[in-house]
């Protein structure tokens, strides 16, 4: 697909951020049910393509020998 279409970026952010559920977002958008939870869906199984410039938070290390970024230090 490449870029998300307006309404898919409208359901995940309902979804995501605002903690909506399927029900009310079909509602709000006027659109289906099935069709909130197929966006839904592809979304959380990774189906839509996403920027292959975005890096992982769990690929990021704060130094370059540092194999647990987020373990405690004392």
């Amino acid at each position: 697909m490449g870029y998300f279409k307006n309404i898919e970026i409208d359901v995940i952010e309902m979804f995501q951020e605002d903690g909506m559920k399927e029900t009310e977002i079909a509602t709000s958008l006027g659109i289906s049910l099935t069709e909130v939870h197929n966006i839904i869906a592809r979304f959380e199984a990774d189906d839509y393509d996403r920027d292959p410039d975005t890096v992982s938070y769990d690929d990021l290390n704060s130094e370059p020998n540092d194999a647990d970024y987020n373990s405690e230090h004392y």
